[in-house]
């Protein structure tokens, strides 16, 4: 009877297979350690973006019936740049100077940080989102403003 030579080749086979096991799971742990650390810095910098780039809607990083949602949706409505004032009197506000200072001051703080509003002319806000597909359409020239003369012309 063979039996305790059987027994310890099983042994031995049995602990090469653990080897063999543990050899792959440090592999997999890596990979595994790796994978976390690249979604952790991709994260990272996903918070550096504006929630209006993730999704594609501006609107939904606007606060819900805010006056700045309300503009958003006055221009979008109006489907062209308005001055101030046109987009004070459509939302039915004061149109003094003092509203108008405070409302442009709002507009101006997305377009200083390049979000969802445009400036094209003082006082005259539109939609970030038109000049993107502007661009799609080069051959699209309605809305263009026309340019001040050079020098040494009319």
């Amino acid at each position: 009877m063979n039996t305790p030579k059987k027994v310890q080749n099983q042994l031995k086979r049995k602990t090469k297979d653990l080897q063999a096991l543990e050899s792959k799971r440090l592999e997999i742990d890596i990979q595994i350690s790796a994978a976390r650390g690249a979604i952790s810095a991709l994260e990272e910098v996903m918070r550096h973006f504006p929630k209006e780039d993730i999704d594609g809607d501006p609107s939904r990083s606007l606060r819900a019936g805010g006056s700045v949602a309300r503009i958003y949706d006055l221009l979008k409505k109006n489907g062209k740049p308005m001055h101030i004032t046109e987009i004070l009197e459509a939302m039915g506000k004061n149109t003094d100077i003092k509203s108008q200072q405070a409302t442009g001051s709002q507009l101006n703080s997305y377009v200083r940080q390049s979000r969802i509003f445009s400036r094209d002319l003082p006082n005259i806000f539109g939609l970030r989102e038109w000049a993107a597909s502007a661009n799609d359409s080069p051959t699209d020239t309605e809305g263009v403003q026309a340019e001040w003369p050079l020098a040494g012309e009319g």
